[in-house]
């Protein structure tokens, strides 16, 4: 019979707790929430009050210096944005409720991330060293991501822009600025279809251009070779009836992503040499020789491609 009586006494106790904390709340005024951003002292973001607390500035007030709770299970860092609001009682303090990562109006000072989606430093995450210690967040770059001597096409008539890039002539590091040019007199014949080469020519500087010979549609056109003394830079396919260039259908990359072809020649055979000629042209071949003297023609050496 007692423990009858206790339970019901509990039960009453603990639904008039209920029924006041209600009550309460719907007396509690509305309170708005106040965007603020984390920011650190002597090198730590939390404030002498302990770990649940945490420095803050209020949007707007940077120079305003708060410390906010910060509930279990939400981590916050330096820079990072975040949405407050102060208690309704006693010691009326800022509560963090939350991450700010959408854009906020105003002026960014220079001090403060606010309104900005911040992220800690998480390089370790994009890692890809090995397929076993990969990190969790890997990162694949793909040529369409690296911007150097990168070809395209600007959707206006046939124009197309080669961007900038370091290149070496020889021994010789050498700047190319970026170059625009025009593909409309590589339009072919009617019913026709071409593939055309722009490249890098690191003798001059300049942008030249390649091209296959012409094939009937729908037969697909070789892809032109690029010269030696060439950084080649992208193919374009075009038809007989363009006026303008797709990058998803008509483009392909052809940059070599490390190394390429090179302004000097390579050996294809045993005995074969490389040298320059009057005009300063590398070539590759066996020196012609007759009597066991070397074969001079015209102030040239007289070589074989054999």
């Amino acid at each position: 019979m007692a423990k009858d009586v206790e339970s019901k006494l509990y039960n009453r106790r603990r639904l008039l707790s209920e029924m006041q904390k209600r009550k309460l709340a719907e007396l509690e005024p509305v309170v708005d929430t106040v965007p603020g951003v984390v920011f650190s002292i002597g090198g730590s973001i939390f404030a002498d009050r302990g770990a649940r607390y945490v420095w803050v500035h209020e949007w707007g007030a940077l120079a305003s210096q708060q410390q906010a709770y910060l509930p279990y299970g939400l981590s916050v860092f330096e820079g990072a944005g975040v949405i407050m609001q102060r208690s309704p009682r006693a010691p009326y303090q800022y509560e963090i409720i939350g991450l700010n990562t959408s854009p906020y109006p105003g002026t960014v000072a220079e001090d403060s991330d606010i309104g900005r989606a911040a992220i800690p430093n998480h390089g370790e995450n994009h890692q890809y060293p090995t397929e076993a210690t990969k990190g969790p967040d890997p990162v694949l770059i793909w040529h369409s991501a690296v911007q150097t001597f990168k070809a395209v096409a600007t959707e206006v008539d046939m124009l197309v822009t080669v961007g900038p890039g370091v290149y070496y002539d020889g021994n010789e590091r050498k700047w190319f600025p970026s170059q625009t040019v025009n593909l409309a007199s590589y339009i072919p014949a009617a019913g026709n279809a071409v593939r055309v080469l722009l490249y890098l020519d690191t003798n001059i500087g300049f942008i030249n251009i390649s091209s296959s010979a012409e094939v009937a549609q729908p037969a697909d056109p070789d892809y032109p070779t690029a010269p030696h003394e060439a950084i080649p830079s992208a193919y374009f396919y075009i038809e007989d009836t363009y006026t303008t260039l797709s990058m998803i259908d008509d483009y392909r990359d052809a940059r070599p992503l490390i190394g390429g072809p090179s302004s000097v020649p390579f050996a294809t055979a045993p005995g074969q040499q490389i040298f320059s000629d009057s005009d300063n042209v590398w070539q590759v071949g066996k020196i012609v020789t007759s009597g066991g003297a070397v074969v001079v023609s015209g102030g040239d050496v007289v070589w074989s491609p054999t």
